[in-house]
């Protein structure tokens, strides 16, 4: 056990559940990626809209012309001319490139969203095939901990896992080193997503498959 711990994928080979299970953490750290991508795309989109706004009110107060007899004064009325209309076609392209963003990353959430369920059909399909190393936990405590506090390891530590420690150290480094957030979060996203699609005993507990790997 101790050797599959360390080990980052399942050993070349491996099918079945933990294949399955390797693919979904990946389809995880994607869709994180992804989602990241969306929410940068629409606070860009929310940025420029706040910022146009605010430049025409200013705009609606202030002559236009006095602008140009000022500027002319000054001798700058040509550059800055050329400067603004140069500041405003890299708007209006970064506006457009925003948009296409923000709707890419979105449909490509909602597509990885689709295959992740998929995915999560057969691992959890226990007709096929039993669990190999099942380990039992509460659905609610894992679910909501995956959810919210997965990224710092809340999980593991619900399945008192030696590793949740690892993970709590990987997530506050993640607030500096961006790549551990991510990995931290899109494992747990995956784990949190796949149990929520497990039924539950008489006292609230799912059985789900102990996994020993990385990813």
């Amino acid at each position: 056990m101790e050797n599959k711990e360390r080990s980052v994928f399942p050993p070349k080979g491996t099918d079945g559940r933990y294949k399955d299970i390797m693919i979904l953490h990946i389809q995880g750290l994607i869709l994180v990626l992804v989602l990241i991508i969306a929410l940068w795309a629409s606070f860009s989109i929310l940025g420029r809209s706040l910022l146009s706004l605010f430049m025409d009110s200013i705009g609606s107060s202030v002559n236009p012309d006095d602008i140009s007899q000022t500027l002319e004064l000054a001798g700058m009325g040509g550059g800055v001319s050329t400067g603004l209309a140069v500041f405003q076609k890299i708007t209006s392209a970064l506006n457009v490139v925003s948009y296409i963003a923000a709707f890419a990353s979105l449909g490509g959430a909602v597509y990885l969203i689709i295959l992740m369920k998929g995915r999560i059909a057969s691992i959890i399909d226990t007709s096929f095939a039993p669990y190999e190393n099942p380990i039992k936990v509460k659905k609610a405590k894992f679910v909501w901990l995956g959810f919210l506090l997965g990224a710092y390891g809340g999980h593991l530590f619900a399945l008192k896992k030696k590793k949740a420690w690892i993970f709590l150290l990987m997530g506050i480094l993640g607030m500096e080193i961006i790549p551990l957030f991510l990995y931290t979060s899109g494992i747990s996203f995956a784990d949190a997503f796949m149990a929520c699609f497990i039924e539950k005993d008489e006292n609230g507990y799912i059985e789900i498959e102990d996994y020993p790997y990385w990813i």
